[in-house]
């Protein structure tokens, strides 16, 4: 990957990267905000086109849906 940045704060988590050999060719970013004061964990993913127009899909994840993601990329990254 080229142009990768990863950057995080108590209360954001952000991945943009640019130009995977399978990617688009499209700009792409991950960003993940905690709030203490609510219960869910919210899950912003950025593509933006060819046209240069962003797309932004939101989740929302619970404690226990982060506490699965998280066994999930545990198991990924021991192999």
């Amino acid at each position: 990957m080229n142009q990768h940045q990863t950057t995080s704060s108590p209360s954001w988590f952000h991945s943009r990267y640019r130009g995977e050999d399978r990617d688009d060719g499209c700009t792409n970013e991950l960003s993940v905000y905690r709030d203490p004061a609510e219960p869910r964990l919210d899950v912003l993913l950025t593509n933006v086109d060819f046209a240069g127009v962003g797309h932004d899909n939101t989740y929302s994840l619970t404690r226990e849906d982060a506490a699965q993601l998280r066994d999930f990329l545990q198991e990924w990254l021991q192999h």
